[in-house]
């Protein structure tokens, strides 16, 4: 399982951009959402464990904007960020996220986001996954079905684990930091294998 000693020991950096998305409201999911509306390809951003934070809505507002497609960042901690006296508690961490953010409860409201997506005339998409959320991403692309999600990028990935490649049902894009562990062997042995 891909964790450094880095991963989740420090807080966001302190941002003062001004998004230019808005919050809609999928089902009783809120998410930010930038972009032209009538997109036929969607973007689905997975944040990390800071949730809605600016730096990530300023990357959702420039990949909408050098993209033009859709793009959807689901605010699934519905505003409980991890707290900053969680960081650099690895239980405790992983004990929050069982609670709030495990593949069971996140799949479900996933899958109402890309049946949004579709029923707003989008006909395919990717995920964008950031730390934890890259884990989340590698984890639904296996539940994808029918695919709607035609390749993953996961950003900085934490706690992933090699069977998450295994299951994982869309190309893989893998940008770890330079203080984690190397995937790309790993992912080179699932793929020989």
């Amino acid at each position: 399982m891909s964790y450094s000693k880095a991963c989740c020991t420090i807080a966001p950096v302190e941002s003062n951009y001004t998004a230019v998305g808005k919050m809609e409201q999928v089902g009783d999911l809120p998410c930010y959402v930038v972009g032209p509306a009538d997109a036929k390809k969607a973007i689905v951003v997975i944040y990390d464990i800071f949730a809605l934070h600016n730096n990530t809505k300023q990357f959702a507002d420039i990949l909408a904007k050098k993209c033009n497609y859709k793009v959807v960042m689901p605010d699934f901690f519905r505003g409980d960020a991890c707290s900053v006296e969680l960081l650099g508690d690895r239980d405790g961490l992983l004990a929050w996220i069982a609670k709030i953010g495990s593949l069971e409860i996140i799949a479900p409201q996933l899958k109402r986001v890309v049946e949004w997506l579709k029923a707003n005339g989008a006909v395919a998409g990717g995920i964008v996954g950031f730390c934890w959320g890259a884990k989340i991403a590698a984890q639904y692309s296996a539940q994808d079905s029918p695919r709607f999600f035609a390749g993953i990028s996961m950003v900085h990935p934490s706690f992933v684990d090699v069977k998450d490649a295994e299951t994982a049902c869309a190309p893989v894009l893998a940008l770890p930091s330079k203080d984690e562990p190397d995937m790309v062997i790993h992912l080179l042995e699932v793929i020989i294998d």
